[in-house]
């Protein structure tokens, strides 16, 4: 069986990625102003969804990016719900 290893910045990438789309979540139910949630979770979803990209022979950092990009997206679905509601 063949292990695919990825190098430290692909990781690194990986972990700001998640980072990323976990600030923007928090940011978005914490802070009052939607839009600037918004603009924050598409943010992490594009760094996230490069990581994915640079990351996508490394199932583990596949998954960490993965989790950042979800993160992201509940961000932007809190964010758009208080733009709405």
């Amino acid at each position: 069986m063949q292990q695919h290893t990825t190098s430290t910045p692909t990781k690194i990438a990986c972990f700001v990625s998640m980072f990323a789309g976990i600030f923007a979540a928090v940011y978005a139910f914490v802070a009052r102003n939607p839009n600037t949630a918004l603009v924050l979770g598409i943010a992490a979803i594009v760094i996230g969804g490069l990581s994915v990209l640079k990351a996508h022979r490394n199932i583990d950092d596949t998954q960490v990016a993965t989790a950042g990009v979800f993160m992201a997206v509940v961000a932007c679905a809190v964010a758009l719900w208080q733009m709405y509601n």
